[in-house]
């Protein structure tokens, strides 16, 4: 089951998130398959001791290690996110700037003319639809390094936000909005930035 039946749904679970009925459905039918390789049948199914959730444990908690498909769909359409966020340099990344944009140093997430393929992707990366929140956003920590690659006001680079929601004033009053870490660095802090010193409201920022 686990290296057979588990494997035949991963090419299309790998590219769309599945509906939780077609989930469900084929769930079962690796229910069915199990009980009757325990001695039942189509026709006279015996009683499961074990429920399923405790079926699919990992073996060291217990459990046969049977993967459950919900959770590996969203983990697969997850690797989609890490592939555009860690290979920016890469054609898929390339592509998918060319055709949807790039804003604050991601791809832009959707629109009316967007793929129903690019939305349900952003949605992942988001959290949307997955009743976990921003799962991927929460378990990905960005790693400056020579900071050549991140950008100083909109990618979380230091603290839990980026600087741009930290510190709004002096972002708007930025001239240079795009400027990377490494850049801010080798200028002593003076790239992009205005001279005014003072918020819109009055108070300093």
């Amino acid at each position: 089951m686990k290296f057979v039946l588990s494997c035949l749904p991963v090419y299309f679970i790998s590219f769309f998130k599945a509906p939780t009925s077609k989930i469900s459905s084929l769930e079962s039918l690796f229910k069915c398959f199990f009980f009757w390789s325990a001695g039942g049948s189509k026709d006279y199914r015996k009683i499961a001791w074990v429920d399923w959730d405790s079926i699919c444990l990992p073996k060291e908690e217990g459990g046969l290690g049977l993967r459950r498909l919900l959770q590996f769909n969203l983990s697969l359409l997850g690797k989609w996110c890490w592939r555009i966020l860690n290979e920016q340099d890469g054609p898929w990344y390339r592509v998918f700037k060319a055709r949807y944009g790039e804003e604050g140093g991601q791809l832009k997430e959707g629109g009316a003319d967007y793929s129903v393929w690019w939305k349900m992707v952003s949605g992942i990366r988001s959290g949307v639809g997955t009743r976990k929140g921003s799962w991927f956003e929460e378990n990905v920590r960005r790693v400056v390094g020579s900071g050549g690659n991140t950008l100083f006001w909109t990618h979380n680079w230091v603290g839990e936000h980026p600087l741009r929601d930290c510190y709004p004033c002096r972002f708007d009053l930025a001239a240079d909005r795009g400027v990377t870490v490494a850049e801010m660095s080798r200028s002593g802090g003076s790239v992009g930035v205005e001279e005014t010193p003072l918020c819109v409201g009055g108070g300093e920022c």
